[in-house]
């Protein structure tokens, strides 16, 4: 017997009130666990009857938990699919289960029941209004407003605060509201097309497309509109009218203060989706670009916000001011709350600071279509009061002085707020127990903490700020001041994308959408160019964008992020029809590794009606890894025809990846970006990933001086790196355990195509830099090796980062030290020798570093071994002999201009190799034959 069973078992033996309890909330952590286990619930025989059966067959007017708690499971249910929500309507269990919300009960008799029986038929009418919502966001039950309407005024209208402050009733009465006004929200969307639908209110709905009347929302919108008179309510009357801090601090206190604060946020919810209800999609429905005409609630919601102190008229200089608006507004207080220490009221408030300004950026833009001269539709008024002129000229742009305040507060914030996130991934990305919650654990809380929860909502309010002051103005393009402003923005954007989870997709969109906004890809174009022409070392570009370019590059960028990081993952594969990525020869297979996560491609599934109102963690790629940022490199292309697509957005992402880079450099060095956190690995592994299917990249000059340039950029990283903490690069270790396999093929694409191409070699020769793990590295030079291209490599001076971070310290590892001197006796390096090449200095230094001057104590077998196998080799190929002869004579640099003779050095050298021959006559003969080569070689010189 399962465990649904089994709660079944025991809700049909009449169970105590407390056992029943329980085993509700059990089958509400089900549920919420997964759509599944939701699913489980529903086809387990007689379970959810069991639980309908006795919500209703106990006596009806009592209230318990276990009902609340019945009501909160099946709105679980419901929300999880919509057949399950269309089962429960057309059974009739959603009209047993609200019966409730249609029982009148007026203000008296609810406030005189007393604050036990408030608390918990508060809960229930709670939890029936959230599960009408979910019935509406389905599309269902939209009819049943007329019914429910007379029963709902009591909620909806504002009441006799002292009769409820004095029951201490308040907060359960503002929870009923709240839910109350979030319904007429849901509603709201269920509007038809404003200006299409006018004519056709009433035409009939069926069951399954139910669509809202637009006759409703008129006493609606006055019931709302009665709530943001706030003067009228007495404790955020005191907010309005707020002198200092102090006194504030002294008003919230109140407990009352956070539940009216959620109040009016969901009142603002609903009044921006009426007016966004009437904003038209597209532009169809303007004639000669504006509205017909415009509904007379617009002005008139516009008009109650700025009378009653919901906005400030800092912004404004008119050429009186009265003093109706109070000493302060709405708008400041909310902007203080949200930055004290309760958690709670600082989310309360920033929630509704952005249902404030989503409605005045819906009156304004509607005005705006309106007419082309706002003043016009105020030509019935006998004259302009300042609130008139203020809704003419625009609601926000009374407010500009607190509102920029605000986006500076808002982009600190978000810039370093992401490093939260950081914690959370402490155990991986799903937590250490999936369905507990993401992060359960991590220091500071998980992804549901209300640590997070407030970073989340300040990055929503971010978002609607952006509209107001987009990351680049004309007026701040030139300017330091300016400058520093757009680098801060485009970072907090950064950091505000890495706070949002599944649920929150479409803001993520929106924040893409503001990041490749042309403006700002004209400054990241500036900043690339102007780095380029002042540092040294930098070949400046030589292609000027024009203006399709940047539009190209904006929709490149944003389609493929969206692409790759807003859709559900697919299932892989099988292993035999796998492919990734466009290859040269088919013989060889794929190239790429099937399982590291930035190279898997995807495709965006078809829109469909979602029949699921919870987002799930699973196969979701929200939240954002802190290396999101690298996918243009990353992702490879995964048939031919996706060739050309593949180049646009690997060049768009060298672009963008450069100048957010190099922005993150102008930041002060304390500030810790969401760029700069990205370790170096993940970087470089991305400039490789690029190069799995060849040079294509390359053949414009512009994407190599820009791919050229973001080396420099990253061996500048590694040279600090060395400087401040010498972490390895573990690139089996952070990327891939199989890693050799990716070098196996990044290595066979340098040798077949690249022709020595320098900067292709650079980038396959930082795979040699100490930093690098030792198998990694030992991969690295085996591959080369086998591949016959250690002489493709560049010089040493010309790789990536300081040629120190390869040469120090000296190697001691047995197998590189093996590779080295293999390659060395095979004549791999040869070749490598007479050109120069990097690969030939590695050999050389660390070889000769090992054998005659690091080498001690248990590490003098090794080095007897090496030094034979060289001999040997120079006793075979006597083409060898200025090799061996380098190798006896090789300084390290530190050291070249301290001992100019080193004869000295010479003669000890030739008496370390004696001693490795171990008295091998042939080998000590070898020998003999060196030490006449010097002293020729000497004398010759002299």
């Amino acid at each position: 017997m399962g465990i649904l069973q089994r709660v079944q078992y025991l809700l049909e033996t009449e169970p105590s009130a407390a056992l029943e309890e329980c085993l509700i909330s059990i089958l509400i952590a089900i549920a919420r666990h997964s759509p599944t286990c939701a699913d489980a619930i529903m086809k387990c025989q007689r379970l959810v009857q069991t639980i309908i059966n006795r919500f209703t067959s106990k006596e009806q007017m009592e209230i318990s938990i276990s009902k609340i708690k019945s009501v909160a499971l099946l709105r679980i249910l419901a929300r999880s699919d919509k057949e399950n929500c269309l089962d429960f309507v057309k059974t009739g269990i959603f009209q047993k289960m609200i019966w409730q919300l249609y029982r009148y009960t007026s203000f008296d008799q609810w406030v005189k029941s007393g604050k036990e029986a408030c608390k918990l038929s508060s809960a229930l009418l709670v939890e029936q209004l959230r599960l009408w919502k979910v019935c509406v966001q389905h599309g269902y039950c939209v009819s049943y407003f007329a019914d429910l309407f007379p029963a709902l005024c009591i909620w909806l209208n504002v009441p006799a605060f002292g009769k409820m402050i004095e029951n201490s009733v308040l907060s359960e009465y503002a929870a009923i509201a709240k839910e109350a006004y979030l319904v007429l929200g849901a509603l709201t969307r269920r509007l038809p097309i404003f200006y299409s639908h006018m004519q056709q209110l009433d035409r009939g709905t069926t069951e399954e497309a139910e669509n809202w009347c637009w006759a409703h929302v008129g006493p609606m919108i006055d019931s709302a509109l009665e709530w943001i008179r706030l003067k009228k309510i007495p404790l955020l009357s005191r907010l309005i009218e707020w002198q200092n801090e102090e006194k504030l601090n002294g008003d919230i206190q109140d407990s009352a203060v956070t539940p009216l604060l959620w109040l009016i946020s969901s009142i603002m919810d609903m009044l921006s989706a009426v007016l966004e209800a009437v904003i038209p999609e597209d532009n169809a429905e303007l004639r000669h670009g504006s509205l017909p005409w415009l509904p007379d609630f617009v002005p008139k919601i516009g008009l109650e916000i700025l009378k009653n102190g919901l906005m400030s008229f800092s912004g404004l200089v008119l050429a009186s001011h009265d003093n109706s608006a109070g000493s302060g507004s709405f708008l400041e207080c909310l902007c203080y709350l949200r930055k004290i220490n309760g958690r709670e009221t600082s989310i309360a408030s920033s929630s509704c600071l952005q249902g404030l300004l989503r409605v005045a950026w819906c009156v304004d833009k509607l005005i705006l279509l309106a007419n082309n001269e706002p003043r016009d539709l105020f030509a019935k008024y006998q004259s302009f009061t300042r609130e008139e002129k203020t809704l003419a000229d625009g609601i926000l742009h009374s407010s500009l002085p607190e509102l920029r305040t605000l986006m500076t507060s808002l982009v600190e914030s978000n810039g370093s707020k992401w490093r939260h996130m950081k914690s959370i991934e402490t155990f991986g990305r799903g937590g250490p127990a999936p369905g507990i919650g993401v992060g359960w654990g991590a220091p500071g809380g998980g992804f549901w903490s209300k640590h997070i929860l407030s970073a989340q909502v300040d990055a929503r309010l971010f978002i609607y700020l952006l509209d107001v002051f987009p990351i680049v103005s004309v007026k701040d393009q030139f300017t330091t001041e300016g400058m520093n402003s757009i680098i801060q923005k485009i970072n907090s954007v950064m950091g505000a994308c890495l706070l949002l989870g599944p649920m929150d997709s479409s803001a993520v969109d929106k924040l893409l959408d503001f990041l490749f906004q042309v403006p700002t890809l004209k400054y990241i174009d500036f900043s690339i160019r102007q780095f380029l022409t002042l540092k040294q070392g930098y070949q400046a570009l030589e292609r000027v964008y024009e203006e399709e370019d940047y539009l190209l590059l904006s929709d490149v960028l944003a389609s493929h992020f969206k692409k790759r990081w807003l859709s559900a993952k697919q299932k892989r594969k099988s292993a035999a029809g796998d492919e990734h990525v466009c290859r040269k020869n088919p013989k060889k297979g794929n190239i790429l590794l099937d399982t590291i996560p930035e190279e898997i491609s995807t495709s965006n599934l078809a829109s469909q009606e979602p029949k699921c109102l919870v987002a799930e963690w699973a196969h979701q790629r929200l939240h954002l890894p802190l290396h999101w940022f690298l996918s243009p490199l990353s992702l490879l292309c995964s048939t031919s025809h996706e060739t050309l697509d593949f180049l646009k957005v690997a060049k768009g992402g060298l672009f963008f990846l450069l100048g957010i880079e190099l922005m993150s450099t102008s930041l002060p060095a304390e500030l810790r970006t969401s760029v700069r956190n990205v370790p170096i690995v993940w970087k470089l592994h991305a400039l490789s990933a690029t190069l799995l299917s060849g040079m294509d990249i390359f053949e414009e000059e512009n994407s190599r001086d820009l791919y050229k340039a973001l080396q420099d950029v990253y061996g500048q990283l590694l040279d600090r790196e060395e400087k401040v903490d010498a972490k390895k690069l573990k690139f089996k270790t952070d990327i891939h355990e199989n890693y050799s396999t990716f070098i196996d093929n990044l290595v066979e694409q340098f040798a077949a195509v690249s022709y020595g191409d320098m900067i292709f070699g650079r980038q396959v020769g930082v795979y040699l830099h100490h930093f690098v793990e030792d198998p990694v590295r030992l991969a690295a030079w085996n591959a080369l090796s086998n591949a016959c291209a250690l002489e493709l490599l560049p010089p040493l001076e010309k790789c990536i980062a300081a040629t120190c971070g390869y040469l120090e310290p000296v190697e001691d590892d047995e197998r590189m030290l093996e590779a080295y001197c293999k390659s060395w006796v095979s004549g791999a390096l040869d070749k490598a020798a007479s050109r120069g090449s990097a690969s030939f200095t590695l050999a050389l230094h660390h070889l000769s570093s090992f054998i005659f001057q690091t080498c001690s104590g248990n590490m003098l077998p090794l080095r007897n071994k090496l030094a034979k196998s060289l001999l040997r080799d120079y006793s075979r190929k006597k083409q060898h002999e200025s090799l061996f002869v380098n190798l006896l004579e090789y300084q390290r640099p530190d050291t070249r201009s301290e001992m100019p003779q080193h004869s000295c050095n010479v003669v000890n050298r030739l008496q370390i190799l004696k001693e490795a021959c171990e008295g091998n006559s042939s080998l000590l003969s070898e020998v003999e034959k060196l030490s006449s080569v010097i002293i020729r070689k000497q004398h010759v010189g002299s």
